[in-house]
């Protein structure tokens, strides 16, 4: 009985592998499934409607020879290179991108990035700095300080000497606190969070960026600026300037300032007057501008303050002078889908992306089942890291085993001694901060990249579409480097296969009915009569002797001009010269004269002829390699050989119909 059920079983499972083989092509002992073929196909082939088995027959050539090269040149070792491995793994790694980042995350920071770059915040804020790596004692000293002023804030107190007195922003003793207008991407993104979730006239709530706690208190809100295109006029006064400097560069830029008003040209003054000799010799134009760029605060203020094109601003004083500024251009807000490829390139390089990334490790911790083992870590913070890290100069005990796992992804287990070669990455000087939240910090760092590092490694085996992709990547550009080297370059640097070629195909490319075309200019209406004469009543041979006797006393009265072989419907003035002189090879040659620029046009008829190879060399050659990718496949159809399982064809046609339905 159970010899029977062993059987049976033995007969099911064999069943079961034979209905799961879908094997659609064989090259010698390389097999090639069924799916790979409907996914090019649906991709490449373009149908529409119903598919029938001749639409498949027609591809399935196309892709017998894609797949043959493809074999060939693995045959070749060629996709075993270092620089093929090199390019592919730098593919694969742009690829993996969007599986390993929340795509609904992304398109929301897309939206919002636009939603905030269509207003400008004018901002305060205050600072109490903490490390992210500071102990919970630390922290919560920083965290109690920024609630006691934030308290003192809401009730009334005024926001600039509470930033003046506590804020530990270096920049305060300069702002008070103030930012003035900042956008998006100006600041780290929790402070523009909080910066555009705030109403103006209010105070938000206390939060943490990597600098500290902060509070903001928002002065203004408006609609954007946009960008600014301007152009400024400069005169240097720098903060140690005597008073006689000072004075003298207050009275010039005054002086410049009052011809401006008179009407002077803006672009003459910057080149006669301002100091920035860079932007003086193009008017002083300096490009375009945005709120918070990299221009300073009181040239920037006084720039968005002009609303008209060719406004000047009041004289503005900075830490390099005085200037006057002259708004050259405006340009608004572009619409949302304008501007979506370019916000999505800044998301992209801007600390936000992370959150898409933070949304998929959450998932895969949970996907896979991650078990928190952080205590494991413990041994690093009370006993192999010591306060050396700070100095950069820590290292771990040799001595130690580091064997113990402290960190595990299903199979793929991490022990002590990865954890310790990752942690080198902190050894660097810095300002000391807890040891346990350092370490506790890296570790979960840790965890993150290898939780991401491990999905990466694995995204073929769940995701068909990410491995078709790469298969798509491998398969072309080895197929690019070996038709490079069989085909493109052979035809390029084999001469004498070319000429070889062009011998037997050059009756296939002659020139149509062609012109010889040869106009002369005379110096006057009499002169061209006597051209036009001389021409008509002696052999073509002859035009020399008289142009020449033409010349005789004025070396100028005839002047060869243009001399063209062109072909009926390629040139104008053949064109022209046949409809009104026709010319074909029962008259062969017509003479005429134009009365507009007392010119003389002579139009011989060319019988057709072979054209030469270096006249087509580029066409030849496009040729010879079409020539030399034939001949190459039929060699791969007789080198290896080619199976197909018919019998899968009409189920693969079957399958195409349905999914077009």
């Amino acid at each position: 009985m159970k010899k029977t059920i062993l059987v049976i079983a033995t007969l099911l499972f064999a069943t079961i592998l034979c209905a799961q083989d879908r094997t659609l092509l064989e090259i010698d002992n390389e097999k090639i499934d069924a799916d790979e073929f409907i996914h090019i196909f649906k991709k490449n082939a373009g149908h529409t409607g119903n598919v029938t088995r001749k639409d498949v027959d027609e591809y399935m050539e196309l892709f017998v020879n894609f797949k043959l090269k493809v074999h060939e040149g693995q045959m070749q070792g060629l996709d075993t290179s270092r620089s093929f491995r090199q390019e592919i793994a730098g593919y694969r790694k742009q690829l993996a991108q969007p599986y390993l980042s929340d795509k609904s995350v992304e398109e929301e920071l897309i939206k919002e990035a636009y939603d905030r770059m269509c207003y400008d915040i004018n901002v305060s804020h205050i600072l109490i700095t903490v490390n992210n790596n500071a102990s919970p004692e630390d922290t919560l000293k920083a965290w109690n300080k920024i609630n006691e002023i934030y308290k003192r804030a809401v009730n009334g107190e005024d926001f600039s000497k509470l930033a003046d007195t506590y804020s530990q922003d270096p920049s305060v003793a300069k702002n008070h606190g103030d930012l003035g207008y900042c956008t998006v991407f100006g600041l780290v993104y929790d402070f523009e969070t909080a910066m555009y979730n705030t109403k103006p006239g209010e105070i938000s709530k206390p939060f943490r960026t990597r600098y500290g706690y902060h509070i903001v208190k928002v002065n203004d809100k408006r609609p954007s600026k946009g960008r600014y295109r301007i152009a400024h006029i400069m005169v240097v006064s720098p903060q140690d300037a005597t008073d006689d400097q000072k004075r003298e560069a207050r009275e010039t830029i005054e002086s410049v300032y009052a011809q401006l008003k008179a009407g002077a040209d803006f672009a003459e003054m910057a080149d006669k007057y301002s100091a920035d000799r860079r932007t003086a010799i193009k008017g002083g134009e300096l490009g375009w501008i945005n709120v918070g760029g990299r221009m300073i605060r009181e040239f920037e203020e006084a720039a968005f303050k002009l609303n008209n094109v060719g406004d000047i601003s009041d004289i503005v004083s900075t830490g390099y002078g005085y200037h006057i500024i002259k708004l050259l251009e405006k340009e608004p807000i572009k619409p949302f889908e304008e501007c979506k490829a370019d916000l999505k390139s800044k998301i992209s390089g801007n600390m936000r992306s992370y959150k898409g990334r933070d949304v998929v490790v959450a998932n895969l911790r949970k996907e896979y089942g991650i078990k928190d083992m952080s205590k494991k870590v413990a041994p690093f913070y009370k006993k192999y890291v010591t306060d050396s890290i700070f100095s950069g100069t820590w290292v771990i005990d040799s001595t130690l085993k580091l064997d113990k796992v402290i960190f595990e992804i299903k199979d793929q287990k991490y022990t002590e001694k990865d954890f310790a070669k990752y942690f080198q990455k902190f050894n660097v000087k810095q300002p000391p901060v807890d040891i346990k939240m350092l370490v506790l910090n890296a570790y979960k760092q840790f965890g993150d990249k290898n939780i991401i590092e491990y999905e990466e490694k694995h995204l073929e085996e769940k995701y068909p579409s990410f491995k078709y992709l790469m298969k798509e990547y491998h398969d072309g550009i080895l197929l690019f480097a070996l038709t490079n080297d069989a085909v493109w370059n052979k035809a390029i640097a084999d001469s004498a296969g070319l000429e070889a070629y062009y011998e037997t195909v050059k009756d296939n490319y002659k020139w149509g009915d062609r012109y010889l075309v040869e106009t002369f200019k005379c110096k006057d209406e009499k002169t061209a009569v006597a051209l036009l004469e001389g021409l008509t009543y002696n052999p073509y041979w002859e035009k020399e002797k008289v142009i020449s006797k033409l010349n005789e006393k004025d070396s100028t009265a005839v002047i060869a001009g243009e001399l063209a072989l062109e072909e009926k419907g390629h040139s104008l003035l053949v064109d022209n010269a046949i409809r009104e002189h026709p010319v074909n090879a029962d008259t062969v040659i017509s003479i005429y004269r134009s009365e507009e620029d007392n010119s003389v046009t002579f139009i011989m008829y060319q019988e057709p002829k072979i054209k030469e190879l270096s006249e087509i060399r580029g066409i030849v050659t496009a040729a010879y390699q079409d020539y030399l990718e034939k001949q190459w496949t039929e060699s791969l159809h007789k080198k290896y050989n080619v199976k197909i399982h018919e019998e899968l064809l009409d189920q693969i046609v079957k399958e195409l119909s349905e999914d077009k339905q």
